[in-house]
C-alpha cells in the first residue's frame, strides 16, 4: 500500500476516534457510517490554503477503528497517561483533537509488529504538525516516547 494512503487512512482513524469522542459514540456501525460520509471528502489545509480529497484504504480503516472500538482500554491509557504527565490539567481534560491523535497512535501501536514503530509513530508525528501546535506535537512525541519505554519494560 501506499504511503500517502496510509497516511490517509491514520488521518482518516484520528478524524473517527475525535468524532467517537465529540459524540460519545462507539459503535461497529458507526465505522461504516464515517467512511460512507468522509471518503473522497474535501480537506482543506488553512495554512497552505489548500484542499484535497480524503483518500484512504477502507479495509485498512475498518481494522484499525475495530481495533480500537474492541481492544482499546481507554480507562487503564489514560491513567498510565496521566502518570507521565507532569501538568496541572489531568489528561481527559486536554484538547480533543490532541486526545485522538494519542488514542490512535497507542491503540494503533498496541495491534502492530513492533518493526513497525518507528513508521506509524513519525506518520502520526506528521500528522499531528497539521492538526496541533508544535508544543503540543512536542508534548505528544514526550508522551508516546514514556509510553514505548513503559511497554519496552513491561516486556
Amino acid at each position: 500500500m501506499q504511503n500517502y494512503i496510509k497516511s490517509q487512512t491514520r488521518l482518516a482513524f484520528v478524524q473517527y476516534i475525535f468524532q467517537n469522542e465529540f459524540l460519545d459514540t462507539d459503535s461497529l456501525e458507526s465505522i461504516d457510517d464515517f467512511q460512507k460520509h468522509f471518503y473522497d471528502t474535501n480537506i482543506a489545509i488553512i495554512d497552505e490554503k489548500k484542499e484535497f480529497k480524503l483518500k484512504f484504504n477502507k479495509n485498512l480503516l475498518k481494522k484499525l477503528c475495530e481495533n480500537y472500538l474492541n481492544n482499546f482500554e481507554k480507562k487503564n491509557t489514560i491513567n498510565l497517561l496521566n502518570k507521565f504527565v507532569d501538568l496541572d490539567r489531568k489528561f481527559e481534560r486536554w484538547d480533543m483533537v490532541l486526545k485522538s491523535l494519542i488514542f490512535a497512535i497507542i491503540s494503533e501501536l498496541q495491534n502492530s509488529d513492533d518493526k513497525k514503530t518507528k513508521i506509524i509513530f513519525n506518520d502520526y508525528i506528521n500528522i499531528a504538525k497539521s492538526l496541533v501546535t508544535l508544543k503540543e506535537t512536542k508534548l505528544m512525541n514526550a508522551i508516546i516516547q514514556k509510553y514505548l519505554n513503559e511497554k519496552k519494560i513491561a516486556k
